[in-house]
């Protein structure tokens, strides 16, 4: 009588079956690692929206857009110390010294000619990440309106990561002003 156990499976059966069920498991993780995520959209959001990674849904540029150009062009001698200050922080970091000593002598030049501005958006249109805004402009000097135009803001904007002052994940790389 024999009794030795009987061998059910050999061990280079045992170690392919492993193999192979290894092999599967690491395909479904890859493939599962490289499929986009849904990222959960804030409760207080008024519509339902889904943000895909490396997208930037048209609101958001619209709203950051609009944001900028109302920072902009919307300020009195005694607002725009704050005004200036809020814009530094929406511009890309490789445009910033420019923008930054431009913003620096209009606000010179606004508070010794005692200038406001005001600017009320008519119409705006998004492509990808380039906002255009109509708008219509009012310029006084000295509580006096000196000049009302129609404006068209082009706003160029980038991807960066949000951080707490900006939480929108965009920065202004070139604004170009185009008056009718």
């Amino acid at each position: 009588m024999d009794l030795q156990r009987p061998r059910l499976l050999r061990p280079p059966l045992i170690a392919a079956a492993l193999l192979g069920a290894n092999a599967l498991l690491a395909a479904g993780l890859v493939a599962s690692a490289l499929a986009p995520r849904r990222i959960l959209v804030v409760p207080s959001a008024r519509a339902e929206a889904s943000l895909w990674p490396g997208e930037v849904p048209d609101a958001a540029a619209r709203e950051f857009a609009l944001r900028y150009v109302l920072h902009f062009d919307n300020y009195t001698p005694a607002t725009l110390e704050a005004a200036t200050e809020s814009l530094k922080r929406m511009l890309s970091p490789r445009t910033w010294t420019a923008a930054s000593e431009a913003l620096d002598r209009r606000r010179l030049v606004a508070l010794e000619g005692r200038m406001g501005s005001q600017v009320l958006p008519l119409e705006t249109r998004i492509d990808g990440l380039r906002v255009t805004v109509q708008a219509l402009r009012r310029i006084y000097v000295s509580d006096r309106l000196s000049r009302e135009t129609r404006v068209r803001y082009v706003v160029e904007l980038e991807k960066q990561p949000p951080t707490d002052p900006n939480p929108f994940g965009l920065a202004v790389v070139s604004q170009d002003i185009q008056e009718n």
